[in-house]
């Protein structure tokens, strides 16, 4: 792939959920954009047969696995998310975000969609919940969550561009530094659409690469054919989630690959995103465990390299990394040994799931995490 390449792809969106969310809109008349977009996410809860026309036809169309979709594979995948899901989540909160937080260009449809304190925590349980619904053992078996999942966050997406496009308020310059402090809700036209393809395919490789990198910078032993499959998964999550077959990985090393060149293209230093990972900062404090969360910005450098930290303004390790050797020493012991004694894989595998579940419904006081489509944008009354 050249840079030449995935400029191209940053003028590509997602034209089925586009025009889905469009015709909504035109259906549902001629309200503000922030009502509009309130009425979608009651109408994405509807049976079939009451849904708007476009809408419907989309999730007809849409809920389909990819014809090379292995399903061995995908079973496989969502046991090594299983078998690793404390680590997965923890590389999620303090690898996957700040990476994503570090692509000065894209991170602006997080500011924009997001009120960073007030909606910080119910977006991470979110993405923490849609990653239980995916790798659940059947989740894409009929009558599982996972593909509806899927289309309801492809549909958000599309949600979210269609705001950014429509909404008066938004700045729309022709051109913008991505670093600065934004004044006013901002899109520029030379960052691409919102939600490109480049940045849909980084943000798939967050949840994949980058994790298995953070693995192995945290002491996570585990075995490349399981990390192999897990991002198969990832490639059918991908596949349905919008991501175009001319920029999907192929395998592993092609992700690899690209991850290396959209960071190398997309991270750079900017105030959003050091506004993004400040919060993410504070809701480990108040999420983790005193010791752990102390050691949160140490990880966070461990996981995506100084440099990158740097961009976001991660506070410095300080006496932390020697603490953090002696927790990825053990990390690395504690996880070797599963090559010899299968119980902590078991016991993971088939407790941790629940345990982790257990955390998600205690944040909601017993209530499932709900997902919800932004209704109106950053800064925006």
């Amino acid at each position: 792939m050249t840079d030449d390449e995935l400029d191209r792809w940053r003028t590509v969106a997602d034209d089925p959920a586009d025009r889905a969310v469009a015709g909504f809109f035109e259906t549902a008349g001629h309200h503000q954009p922030a009502a509009l977009v309130g009425e979608l996410v009651g109408h994405l809860r509807l049976p079939p047969e009451d849904l708007v026309p476009s809408i419907a036809e989309f999730l007809h169309t849409a809920a389909k696995l990819p014809s090379w979709a292995d399903h061995h594979r995908m079973a496989r995948g969502q046991s090594f998310f299983s078998q690793f899901g404390l680590h997965q989540f923890t590389a999620l909160y303090l690898a996957s975000l700040p990476s994503a937080y570090a692509a000065a260009k894209g991170v602006h449809v997080l500011w924009l969609t997001a009120r960073l304190e007030t909606d910080a925590e119910r977006r991470l349980n979110e993405t923490a919940q849609f990653l239980m619904d995916v790798t659940e053992p059947g989740a894409f078996d009929p009558g599982g969550a996972a593909i509806d999942r899927i289309l309801h966050v492809r549909l958000m997406h599309a949600a979210v561009r269609w705001l950014i496009d429509h909404d008066p308020r938004v700045n729309r310059p022709a051109d913008a530094d991505p670093g600065a402090a934004p004044a006013a809700p901002t899109w520029a036209a030379s960052w691409g659409r919102p939600v490109n393809q480049e940045d849909l395919a980084g943000t798939m490789l967050t949840f994949t690469t980058v994790v298995f990198d953070a693995f192995r910078r945290g002491g996570v032993e585990f075995v490349e054919a399981d990390a192999e499959d897990y991002f198969e998964l990832w490639r059918v999550i991908g596949s349905l989630l919008g991501v175009a077959d001319g920029i999907l990985p192929a395998d592993l090393a092609a992700g690899r690959a690209l991850q290396d060149q959209i960071f190398r293209r997309q991270h750079a230093p900017s105030v959003v995103g050091s506004d993004l990972t400040a919060t993410l900062l504070g809701l480990a404090k108040s999420r983790m465990p005193r010791p752990l969360a102390a050691l949160a910005p140490a990880l966070v450098r461990r996981y995506i390299g100084n440099d990158v930290a740097d961009m976001i303004s991660v506070p410095p390790s300080g006496p932390a990394r020697f603490v953090l050797a002696v927790m990825i020493a053990f990390t690395r012991v504690f996880t070797r040994a599963r090559e010899s004694d299968p119980f902590p894989g078991w016991l993971a595998e088939h407790i941790g799931r629940r345990l982790l579940q257990g955390v998600l419904e205690a944040d909601r006081k017993g209530e499932r995490v709900p997902f919800a489509i932004p209704d109106r944008l950053g800064g925006l009354g």
